[in-house]
């Protein structure tokens, strides 16, 4: 694996919105509360946005794959629960 020059734990946040989307996934159909699904995938935005505030601090410009695919899979998991479950502002 290529080294990103990025730190260890700075990885792991802008990968977190994989594992509130997989909550978020069981929330909505293991569970059936769809208002847990829809904070878990609001919570879903905590790692990039601690990790975007941890580049600017540093004034630092991120890999746009650290960008890109989380947040491409927060936008694309949103679209199919809001049309499988409802959007919640709808």
């Amino acid at each position: 694996m290529a080294d990103s020059g990025a730190p260890r734990a700075l990885r792991h946040l802008w990968a977190s919105p994989a594992v509130f989307v997989m909550a978020a996934f069981v929330a909505f159909n293991v569970v059936g509360r769809g208002d847990a699904g829809w904070v878990l995938m609001g919570a879903g935005l905590s790692g990039p946005v601690v990790a975007l505030a941890w580049h600017a601090v540093r004034r630092e410009r991120p890999e746009t794959a650290f960008v890109v695919v989380p947040l491409g899979l927060l936008a694309l998991m949103t679209v199919l629960f809001g049309v499988n479950e409802g959007f919640p502002w709808g």
